[in-house]
């Protein structure tokens, strides 16, 4: 396989690619521990990922932070602003409050 660009995404996408290319060839195994771990610790299926990467995209949140966000499903203030702290934006308590109840819908 050559690698043509390098993007990042979140785990249940990695996972997807991942069991589609192994339908058509034998994986290495790096690709079968990294399909191994990428269906271990998805925690919303891939649409539900892409749905929340949109929403917390369009809350100026960039799209490295919002993976960061959607493969940990922080669940309380404190996670949620340990992935947000190398962010010059300063987030109020209701923004936090926003995003973890955007979290919550898509948590599996």
């Amino acid at each position: 396989m050559k690698i043509i660009s390098e993007k990042m995404i979140p785990l249940p996408k990695v996972a997807k690619l991942l069991e589609e290319e192994s339908k058509v060839r034998e994986l290495s195994s790096v690709e079968i521990i990294t399909l191994e771990y990428a269906k271990k610790f998805s925690k919303m299926s891939l649409e539900d990922a892409e749905k929340l990467l949109e929403e917390l995209t369009a809350m100026s949140i960039p799209i490295e932070v919002a993976i960061q966000i959607t493969n940990v499903v922080p669940e309380t203030e404190g996670e949620l602003r340990a992935i947000l702290a190398p962010l010059s934006k300063i987030f109020s308590s209701d923004d936090i409050k926003s995003i973890l109840a955007k979290i919550k819908e898509y948590k599996k």
